[in-house]
């Protein structure tokens, strides 16, 4: 009735319809305004390139959804608006700015017409400061230059050897190390930048960081998980001073994230010992790895104290003398930081590894004791997975795509199972999976790790767990977990739409890791009785050693659990 009144009135009336077109219209501008807003993507900022700078210099913000131009869209440095003067290009995923005179230390935004992005954090290098030496400081390691091969511009990559020269680094390492900013998410006020860098990390002996060391002269590689502030030099008489780096890696990002401190238990019993005088057993514990994503391991309790706290990346325990009918039980505690780790990564700008011949490189792409990489049908199927492709990134997406899609889950796996037949008979579980990835990605050259350890689920429930990791160049490591990504039991928590996706280039801070590639660790003595765990949450070829007048005992290993998460 009412809109045949409304219809009437229009065909009948000039002023009805003089004043019912334009409300028509006004509301239609209305609702496609509403639309445009609502469809209207959030800009992102994934990086900062680089994120230390000094006014004039230029620097380069990565993401997407920034507009075409500028129009009425801006960036916010430490508060203030950066005038429309300073944008040099501005395109959808790229804008480049001359910092102003003015600038400060921050947090960096981009805003557009509706919507802010993310932040991430920028550093005036001016305000980093260098302690001046005193009287007291003399004998302390002090670097006066950084140099280093392939920029020649002050700017540095992921795994790039660099040269730093001074005086007091010692005449041998021994335990000293030398140590990077790590994983800066946030500025920190001016009245604390003493302490703006307590995030670090250490070059790992683990990916041969360290080449050379003198006591005025060391060649490091920049390690993983490094990101620009300051490197120094932490010997035995103590910490040196710190200078200011930048590093800048162009094939993407890695943050680390959603920090938990996680509090693990292990125990393991020994029982119905036959023995006489005269016996000794050795025990070897793995202990979770200090890595760039998983950080600061502790041990917070242990009984019986053990006789070497970390031996080869174990505990070592020392049983001598054990009775008959003796029951022997070795417990301890960990304490330690996990991370998510996040990559975004730019496959155009992954480069070929340019250092084919470096012991990193012979060591992460040859066959081992756990990586069949030779193997004929291993080989044959990673040259058919990868075809033509050369770009080493994009190598390792199509061998995970493919494991995902053609190997089956397999809930209790022959332990005994090789992986070429594993491949034969495309089923596995997540050790056969990881396994497998990394026996491709070395047959095409691309450096692979596999890890052992522990997946915790929503319930704090842990179970032993297998995962990968791939080397590219200027980047890094990259994580990798196919069985997960294939709908293997995971973490239990909300994951992302494409899990398989998400899997591949990030992990979450559920993943515990004990061993990052085979531990190689050697009997004490020739004539010893050696006991070997395969499949379990670390991996080294000595977990039980016994000599003398041990006829025999009963071992219980139980796996770690997780008692206290933060």
């Amino acid at each position: 009735m009412t809109s045949g009144f409304f219809t009437y009135l229009f065909r009948k009336s000039d002023l009805a319809r003089f004043i019912l077109i334009p409300v028509f219209f006004l509301a239609l501008w209305g609702i496609i305004s509403v639309i445009l807003a609502v469809t209207e993507k959030k800009p992102v900022l994934t990086s900062i390139n680089p994120p230390i700078g000094i006014p004039g210099d230029v620097i380069a913000l990565q993401g997407m959804h920034f507009g075409d131009e500028p129009g009425d869209s801006w960036v916010e440095i430490a508060g203030n608006r950066v005038s429309s003067s300073a944008y040099l290009k501005w395109t959808d995923t790229t804008i480049l700015i001359i910092l102003p005179g003015t600038v400060e230390d921050g947090l960096i935004y981009v805003h557009t017409s509706s919507s802010k992005s993310n932040a991430l954090a920028f550093a005036n290098r001016n305000n980093i400061p260098i302690a001046a030496r005193t009287d007291s400081e003399e004998g302390l390691p002090l670097i006066t230059s950084v140099s280093g091969s392939q920029s020649g511009q002050g700017t540095y990559k992921t795994g790039e050897l660099i040269t730093l020269q001074g005086k007091n680094f010692g005449i041998t390492r021994n335990q000293s190390s030398v140590i990077f900013s790590w994983n800066i998410e946030s500025p920190v006020p001016a009245a604390n930048r003493t302490n703006q860098h307590t995030a670090s990390i250490a070059c790992s002996e683990h990916d041969f960081d360290y080449e050379f060391w003198s006591d005025s002269e060391l060649r490091v590689r920049i390690p993983d998980g490094a990101v620009s502030g300051t490197v120094s030099v932490q010997s035995e008489r103590g910490p040196g001073n710190s200078v200011p780096i930048i590093i800048s890696n162009p094939a993407g990002t890695k943050r680390y994230t959603d920090r938990r401190t996680y509090v693990v238990s292990q125990r393991v019993t020994f029982s119905d010992i036959s023995a006489t005088e005269g016996n000794i057993l050795f025990v070897r514990i793995p202990r979770p790895e200090d890595t760039p994503s998983q950080r600061n391991v502790r041990i917070s309790a242990s009984d019986p104290q053990p006789f070497m706290p970390n031996y080869k990346g174990s505990i070592l325990h020392q049983l001598e003398n054990l009775k008959t009918g003796q029951a022997v039980s070795l417990s301890h505690q960990f304490i330690f930081y996990g991370h998510t780790t996040t990559t975004k990564i730019n496959a155009s700008a992954v480069k070929q590894y340019r250092n084919t011949n470096s012991p990193f490189f012979q060591k992460y792409t040859a066959a081992d004791q756990l990586v069949p990489s030779t193997e004929p049908a291993i080989a044959a199927k990673a040259a058919e997975i990868v075809g033509k492709e050369k770009n080493p990134y994009l190598k390792a997406k199509k061998m995970y795509t493919w494991l995902v899609a053609n190997i089956a889950y397999e809930k209790n796996a022959n332990p005994d199972r090789a992986a070429a037949v594993a491949l034969a008979e495309k089923k596995g579980d997540a050790y056969d999976m990881t396994i497998l990835f990394c026996a491709l990605a070395r047959a095409s050259g691309i450096p692979a790790l596999p890890n052992a350890g522990i997946l915790i689920d929503a319930s704090r429930n842990s179970r032993i767990h297998w995962w990968a990791e791939f080397w590219l160049e200027d980047f890094g490591w990259v994580p990798a977990d196919p069985a997960v990504g294939a709908g293997f039991p995971g973490p239990g928590r909300e994951t992302p739409a494409e899990k398989n996706d998400w899997y591949f280039g990030n992990l979450d801070a559920n993943h515990i890791v004990y061993s990052r590639g085979w531990n190689d660790q050697k009997p004490m003595t020739q004539k010893s009785r050696v006991v070997y765990r395969p499949r379990f949450f670390a991996f080294q070829p000595v977990w039980e050693e016994s000599g003398g007048n041990i006829k025999s005992y009963t071992s219980f290993w139980e796996e770690p659990k997780v008692t206290g998460v933060y």
